[in-house]
């Protein structure tokens, strides 16, 4: 089984009569995948960029990493007293916290954190 992540599918269809996708990779290039079978799943992906309710100055203050936020111990940002959860915490603390169940590891964390700091 291989796995490849691309940043878009080009075109769909079939080569020698089995699935194929034309797709664009991460670093620009076009590829032809075929497979015996080809899932092909779309998520939704973080872009700090997108989120214009921060502002564009402090957006550009913060430390990210392929669009999202790069976040420290008790899911602080770059930025002094700004904190992320939810999904733009996904990248600095795994998949869980794309999820309701991750409130509860973030939360007690994440108070302590702004308690300590903040307190």
């Amino acid at each position: 089984m291989q796995v490849s992540e691309v940043s878009r599918i080009v075109r769909s269809g079939s080569a020698d009569g089995r699935p194929a996708l034309v797709v664009r990779t991460l670093g620009g290039r076009v590829e032809e995948l075929s497979a015996d079978h080809l899932v092909a799943a779309t998520g939704y992906r973080v872009d700090l960029a997108a989120m214009d309710f921060l502002g564009h100055e402090l957006r550009t203050e913060l430390a990210v990493s392929r669009g999202t936020p790069k976040l420290g111990a008790g899911f602080r940002s770059s930025v002094p007293g700004l904190y992320f959860t939810g999904l733009p915490a996904a990248a600095s603390y795994g998949p869980v916290m794309r999820f309701v169940c991750g409130t509860e590891f973030a939360s007690p964390r994440l108070v302590r954190h702004v308690a300590r700091a903040h307190g």
